[in-house]
């Protein structure tokens, strides 16, 4: 990773094609309300225009994807993980039985580009010619040939496959600077947003990441009873938190979190943070080790690396 790239993305407009993003498609009549029944949000009080974080789990309650939700007028849109989207689907096919829902793979139709940073919506607006009039988090609207969306990290751009080279070099022209998927690793991590496959799996719990995504006032949805009973009667074993690393060693993936000489947990992402200056860390550690400033140890490599737990995000966006 290039510092000119980290500086861009804190300081002005970075560009980052997400190409390990993909995108499944639902319509059908039926879609709004067969959907409401397979996750952890409350996708019926979406509006064309809005969206929402979502998870579609199994049923003992087991994160088996973590999507972020839009609706248009004649769809429903899941942007996740490009390697997630394939088993989704196919675990939704056997989810379907006479609802007039149909479920497709749109991955291949559409490149989707990020920009971060705080003059990335006067990059946009100069680029489109015209105001975004997007204002809350995952609102979107189509724009031309164009899709935008607010994310957690900046903006999306959607642009059909045949026009993204053109795009890429519009949206340098108008002031962003390319970054490469790093850079962008850097960011996320810093934000304390988790990756499927890397952060997150089908041994996670949603609730182990906080109450992002999940409505308790809605119906019956698949895990619902194991995520329920979480809030009202028990509590999580394990928390997902940052890790704020001493020197300048970067642990393994997988490396375990030790408290007082016990294993509590173990790391998932780690990397050197420039806003912070030091190498941080993103993983799981016990319900007992999680608060802020709570010191731990990482066992890496034969050695023992200092740390402490933090909040989330470790650098606010």
């Amino acid at each position: 990773m290039l510092l000119e790239y980290y500086n861009a993305a804190r300081n002005g407009a970075a560009l980052v094609e997400k190409d390990w993003e993909g995108i499944a498609l639902l319509t059908g009549g039926e879609r709004g309300s067969w959907l409401q029944g397979m996750v952890t949000n409350d996708v019926q009080k979406l509006v064309p225009g809005t969206g929402c974080y979502a998870a579609h789990l199994n049923p003992q309650g087991k994160v088996k994807a973590q999507m972020t939700i839009l609706r248009e007028e004649d769809s429903l849109v899941l942007v996740l993980e490009r390697a997630a989207v394939g088993p989704l689907i196919e675990a939704f096919d056997k989810l379907l039985i006479m609802e007039d829902v149909q479920v497709t793979d749109a991955s291949e139709s559409f490149q989707i580009l990020g920009l971060i940073g705080p003059r990335s919506k006067d990059v946009l607006e100069s680029w489109l010619g015209e105001p975004l009039q997007l204002d809350s988090l995952y609102s979107h609207r189509r724009i031309g040939d164009h899709r935008v969306v607010v994310t957690d990290l900046g903006y999306d751009v959607w642009v059909n496959r045949e026009l993204e080279d053109q795009t890429l070099r519009d949206l340098a022209q108008a002031g962003a600077t390319p970054i490469d998927h790093g850079t962008w690793d850097v960011l996320r991590t810093e934000a304390g947003l988790p990756v499927y496959g890397v952060d997150i799996d089908e041994t996670t719990t949603l609730p182990e990441l906080g109450e992002r995504g999940i409505s308790y006032e809605k119906g019956c949805y698949v895990g619902q009873e194991v995520v329920a009973k979480v809030k009202y009667i028990g509590h999580v074993n394990r928390q997902f938190v940052g890790l704020l690393i001493e020197g300048s060693d970067l642990p393994e993936a997988r490396s375990v979190v030790r408290k007082d000489g016990k294993d509590v947990g173990y790391v998932t992402t780690s990397l050197f943070s420039p806003g912070l200056n030091r190498p941080i860390a993103l993983g799981f550690v016990a319900r007992t080790a999680a608060a802020a400033k709570t010191p731990v140890e990482i066992v890496s490599e034969g050695k023992l690396i200092p740390a402490t737990v933090s909040d989330l995000p470790l650098v606010s966006v």
